[in-house]
């Protein structure tokens, strides 16, 4: 997409009339110059999404499509030209943007071009439609794939009737007129920004005099930075209705739209300054005579008290706190800066939750975890749910659960398991995902009643995606992410078996340009530990990495890292895999519910190639995830040779039980390291 102004090219990507007729269709993603410049698929005139402007480092409606280690994107604006460009900061990887008449793909593939993988997907639901609510509506998609439309504060609906019946699309209009005069300002966190047709910028002042200059224009409806690095700069503004609003569960930006005065919240209002002067009096004197009943009560309880009573008080006190500072406390835990008001999580009510599984009837138990137990359920609306119900009393299950809403609120990846809210009340805390129709990968591939239903395709594919899913945690999120605890039963499969990464509860969070760290508090599963960490604690993205090679010989045998072979009793599965990949017997690792064939048999040995080099000794010698990627969907490439992995070397067969096969159990393992 380029357009030059000096020669009056105008350069567009234009979609096939057919997947079998390369002829020019309707459907081209262009670049408009009017307003704040962006991106549109356009079916001739008409707009069926919009990719927005660029506000710095990516477009505004792709937050996830920032600058990573793969590709460096750029836009160029200057009396000559205008135009996007991007490039491969690997020279080993080759990537080409594809336009249909429905969405636009990015695929990558190494230099050979053997074979290209989707590596990126717009849009990636139908709040990315254009003007999906209407105008002066926000659209979200936070607890259903279905789009959750609501009229901005200050506005209605346009048709209530309509809106009852579902159709958005007449928008929203203001309830009080705009008087000019005394108009203030309501902020959307995390937004897309509105469609800036009719946006003005002015890249040389900052947010406070672009809010003046929207304040003293009154036409104008709505303000925002034009660039979002370095903390923003730049203004942009709107004037008309405001079309095509959304807001992410992370990223974005803030836009602030115009009100009348008396719709503004009244904590933003001047007169709010004399309720802040009563209401801290109040709160004073009922703090006062708090303390005046906790002394007495203290006196006369304390012959009773003791050390469990003690412990439940300082465990209720930092509950009851920790909602409000829970990304200001992880973030300086992590060495990360936020605002804490970046994650915007559903919270349900327990008795919705309650309603939803039967009042947790034994029915509807899917199984138990480290910290809790899973429960399936049913929302009122039909929508299927999987809940997780912290155990009463946990003060390790009570950090679990406040690690997995820091980390999987914050993630959006067609390989992760998808957080759709969460439950707070008493001593009760619960976790709300997706339900996944086939439960975990362990229950298949480990029972020989099911394990047929996973043919050799389906495994395949269940490994590069979880291998996608990997990547993205380790590379393409907002943060560097370890898992810690991939193992085949934090792997859930839905109804199409599509695999998705869960079970964030010891997962850690790398800043900045971390690479490593070390700690004493030993979590994981044993079987899936890498051997530094096991030995001494030393965890980075590799160790992810070792877990990986780990779930890659077990999707392909079928067997536990852990078990005992009746082939050789003394060897686990690594060694046993090593020893069949020696001596040039490595199909014969295959699960026997799967059928070789020619076809597929290149794609089973390069597997346990890359299987094998995950689970090597020297963290120095495995992969980075990004070439597991490409190891995976690249057949034709060498690799290099693995090395034996010693840390799982054969053990003394007298150490085991003399039965010739026997059940291991995976269970988290976490070691509380005294303060």
């Amino acid at each position: 997409m380029k357009i030059g102004f000096v020669s009056g090219q105008y350069r567009n990507l234009v979609s096939w009339s057919g997947s079998d007729d390369p002829s020019s269709s309707n459907y081209k993603q262009a670049l408009s110059l009017s307003g704040f410049p962006e991106f549109f698929l356009l079916d001739g005139l008409k707009r069926v999404f919009r990719i927005g402007p660029w506000i710095g480092d990516h477009f505004s409606s792709v937050p996830q499509f920032v600058n990573n280690g793969t590709f460096t994107s750029e836009y160029i604006s200057n009396e000559n030209e205008t135009y996007y460009t991007y490039y491969d900061n690997n020279p080993s990887i080759m990537s080409r943007v594809v336009v249909n008449q429905s969405t636009i793909h990015r695929y990558v593939a190494d230099t050979s071009g053997s074979y290209w993988t989707l590596y990126w997907t717009f849009p990636s639901d139908q709040c990315d439609n254009y003007g999906q609510c209407g105008s002066n509506a926000l659209c979200n998609t936070y607890t259903s794939t279905v789009p959750d439309c609501t009229c901005l504060t200050g506005f209605q609906p346009e048709s209530e009737k309509d809106w009852k019946l579902r159709d958005t699309s007449g928008g929203c209009i203001r309830q009080v007129e705009l008087n000019c005069t005394s108009d203030g300002f309501i902020t959307i966190n995390n937004a897309k920004l509105p469609d800036t047709t009719n946006g003005t910028v002015d890249t040389t002042i900052g947010l406070e005099e672009c809010r003046n200059r929207c304040l003293m224009n009154c036409s104008c409806t709505g303000y925002a930075n034009s660039n979002t690095l370095n903390g923003g700069s730049g203004c942009v503004t709107w004037v008309g209705d405001l079309i095509d609003l959304r807001q992410f569960t992370g990223g974005g930006q803030d836009f602030y739209y115009r009100v009348a005065g008396s719709e503004v919240p009244v904590t933003n209002t001047k007169k709010n300054r004399n309720a802040g002067i009563i209401v801290t009096c109040v709160v004073l004197g009922l703090l006062i005579l708090a303390s005046i009943v906790y002394l007495i009560h203290k006196k006369l309880r304390k012959n009773l008290e003791n050390v469990a009573y003690m412990q439940r008080q300082r465990q209720i006190s930092f509950e009851s706190e920790w909602p409000l500072a829970l990304v200001r406390d992880k973030a300086r835990e992590e060495g990360l800066s936020t605002d804490g008001n970046d994650i915007i999580l559903p919270v349900f009510h327990a008795s919705v939750i309650s309603a939803a599984t039967n009042n947790f009837a034994l029915a509807n138990k899917l199984g138990e975890g480290g910290f809790g137990t899973v429960f399936k359920g049913e929302l009122e609306g039909g929508q299927r749910i999987a809940v997780k119900r912290l155990a009463k009393f946990s003060t390790q299950g009570l950090g679990e659960f406040k690690n997995e809403v820091i980390l999987i609120a914050k993630l959006q990846h067609v390989n992760l398991v998808r957080l759709l809210g969460c439950s707070i009340e008493g001593e009760e805390r619960m976790l709300v995902y997706e339900y996944m129709e086939n439960k975990s990968l362990d229950t298949i591939i480990f029972n020989k009643a099911r394990s047929s239903q996973l043919n050799w395709h389906k495994r395949f594919e269940i490994i590069k995606g979880i291998a996608r899913g990997v990547l993205y945690l380790h590379e393409d999120s907002r943060f560097r992410i370890i898992h810690r605890d991939l193992k085949t039963s934090n792997v859930l499969l839905d109804e199409n078996m599509n695999p998705k990464i869960s079970d964030f509860g010891i997962a850690r969070i790398f800043g900045g340009d971390e690479k490593k760290s070390h700690t004493n508090r030993v979590v994981g599963t044993y079987g899936y530990m890498s051997p530094e960490y096991a030995m001494d604690g030393v965890f980075s993205v590799k160790f992810d990495v070792f877990s990986f090679g780990v779930l890659i010989l077990e999707i392909i045998s079928g067997k536990k890292n852990r078990g005992i072979f009746s082939v050789q009793p003394s060897l686990n599965l690594l060694s046993y895999a090593w020893t069949q990949w020696k001596d040039g017997k490595a199909l014969e690792l295959l699960d026997s519910s799967i059928s070789s064939n020619s076809n597929n048999n290149l794609q089973i040995m390069r597997c346990i190639h890359v299987g094998l080099l995950c689970v090597q000794d020297r963290q120095e010698d495995r992969p980075h995830m990004s070439e597991v990627v490409l190891m995976l969907n690249s057949l034709n490439t060498s690799l290099p040779e693995p090395k034996q992995p010693v840390y799982f070397s054969v053990r003394d067969a007298s150490d085991m039980e003399s039965s010739s096969s026997c059940t291991v159990i995976d269970m988290t393992v976490t070691v509380i390291e005294p303060r």
